[in-house]
């Protein structure tokens, strides 16, 4: 994980970095003094600094530190240069898919027609639409990490609700400004279901509870998996908190033919405390018939 998270930091940096290497060679093109170093430090983060986060090996990381600075010496940083490209291009042209492969022909082109009119400038521009090319992938895959880890922090993977922790820290955001209001919902007889048919089964419950909570808390509050079985809605509208609650029971029973428990807290306590008393009153219900609301009074009131 530790060099999971250096590697994104590395992949950043560089795409920034040929970003900026491309711009000076499409808008500035007689700027090699200030193109060629940031392609240079782009290729080194890519190829060199990456496998030296990721290899444990004393060995391999002394190579990399040797062959980084013979890289900036005059008289050896072309035979060096060229040896990197040259891995690049043998291991680009084995593992590569197709965007890689391209870059690797506009690089070899750029390299022959370099040689034919003695103009360096070609070469480096083919060198930038080579990683550019060759870094595609790489870039939608951390976005797609990052974006899937920023996602994970704050909601459930089964369900796409907000997750635990993530309503706790919110109920403490809201409780210090204003009331609230807890529906703490169970999900009736859900061990049995599972058992009867399948877990594959009572996941799409669970989604589907979510997503019909989702929708009524729509404008009035937050839906969230407690754990488990229990879903909890936070309301910051709290006048409507039974009504909600009595929409939640009524679109479950009709929409996926299932009952819930349900209780309710409305306040500026402790957040501790609301969702303490929610979970009470919730299992009053429960146990007095379950299909049904416990209200702050408490009251238990039937919904069959």
């Amino acid at each position: 994980m530790k060099n999971a998270k250096k590697e994104n930091i590395v992949l950043l940096i560089s795409q920034l970095l040929l970003i900026v290497s491309a711009s000076f060679y499409i808008w500035l093109p007689q700027q090699l003094n200030f193109y060629i170093p940031f392609l240079v430090v782009s290729i080194f983060l890519i190829e060199l600094i990456k496998p030296w986060l990721v290899n444990e090996r004393p060995l391999t990381k002394i190579v990399i530190t040797i062959f980084l600075v013979a890289a900036f010496i005059p008289f050896v940083k072309g035979v060096v240069l060229f040896l990197l490209l040259f891995y690049l291009i043998i291991g680009g042209y084995r593992y590569g898919e197709w965007n890689e492969r391209l870059g690797i022909l506009l690089m070899v082109l750029s390299a022959i027609l370099t040689i034919t009119t003695n103009t360096d400038s070609i070469i480096w521009g083919g060198a930038t639409f080579y990683f550019v090319l060759n870094h595609i992938n790489h870039t939608a895959q951390l976005l797609g990490m990052l974006r899937h880890a920023s996602n994970n922090v704050i909601t459930d993977v089964l369900t796409g609700l907000y997750n635990r922790r993530w309503l706790y820290k919110k109920a403490e955001q809201l409780s210090g400004q204003q009331e609230i209001g807890i529906i703490f919902c169970d999900i009736d007889n859900f061990k049995k279901l599972n058992d009867e048919k399948g877990h594959e089964y009572g996941d799409y419950v669970l989604q589907k509870t979510g997503e019909i909570m989702r929708r009524i808390l729509n404008g009035y509050g937050f839906a969230c998996r407690y754990g488990g079985e229990e879903l909890i809605g936070l309301v910051t509208d709290t006048i409507f908190t039974e009504r909600l609650a009595e929409k939640i029971l009524e679109a479950v029973r009709e929409e996926i033919n299932i009952t819930m428990s349900i209780g309710i807290a409305i306040g500026e306590e402790p957040v501790e405390t609301l969702f303490k008393l929610a979970d009470e009153r919730m299992y009053i219900s429960k146990n007095t018939g379950k299909n049904k609301i416990t209200t702050q009074d408490p009251i238990a009131t039937s919904k069959e």
